[in-house]
């Protein structure tokens, strides 16, 4: 991840630093990333595991049956686009579905900078209150984001990351696994360990 504040010499020193010389910057994938106002800067260790997730999803063996992949929760929408950097297919498709408007901006605006197929939306259902719903409606409005497309119901991808807190999982679970083909893989982080059982049981 190389943040605007980032020089070429800071990038080369992190990277001469986490692998201890034994590999070259060629070796790695860059992402260019503003995070402004929304969540994921890449630095986060539950950023991290999911990166570390997604990188080896998509070095295994298997990985080119990977052609969607959905980031949920994207925030800057880091997930998404270092699932199509790691690919690097012109065919494969990233979407990203999140609840901030401001986020939804810069994730797109991150996926122009950096090339990649990867466009964000606020998810169909709004908001379990029509409180929520309204606060968010009033912010679609001012900012022109769009709602998932219809295009997207039903079991469309081919892996999801989701990097959320364990309550929004659990309640989550029906709409991620609708959203998913059969087969897919699925990817979650944001859980405190004493919180793993009840995620499992009650969502998935």
């Amino acid at each position: 991840m190389r943040l605007p504040w980032h020089t070429d010499e800071d990038v080369k020193e992190s990277i001469e630093n986490s692998s201890s010389g034994t590999k070259s910057v060629e070796d790695y994938v860059e992402l260019l990333l503003e995070g402004g106002l929304a969540f994921g800067t890449g630095e986060h260790p539950t950023t991290q595991l999911c990166l570390e997730w997604i990188t080896n999803l998509l070095n295994e063996e298997g990985s080119e049956s990977v052609n969607t992949f959905l980031d949920y929760g994207a925030g800057s929408g880091v997930l998404g686009m270092a699932a199509c950097k790691l690919k690097n297919d012109n065919d494969f498709k990233a979407v990203g579905v999140e609840i901030d408007t401001d986020a939804i901006l810069i994730a797109d605006a991150n996926s122009k900078t950096n090339g990649v197929s990867m466009k964000s939306y606020l998810p169909r259902n709004l908001g379990s209150d029509d409180e929520s719903a309204s606060l968010i409606m009033k912010a679609m409005q001012k900012s022109a984001v769009e709602t998932l497309p219809e295009e997207f119901d039903g079991p469309q991808f081919d892996a999801c990351s989701a990097n959320i807190l364990a309550g929004p999982l659990i309640s989550l679970a029906g709409t991620l696994a609708s959203m998913l083909r059969p087969g897919a893989k699925l990817g979650l982080s944001g859980i405190l360990a004493w919180q793993g059982e009840d995620v499992a049981d009650d969502g998935f």
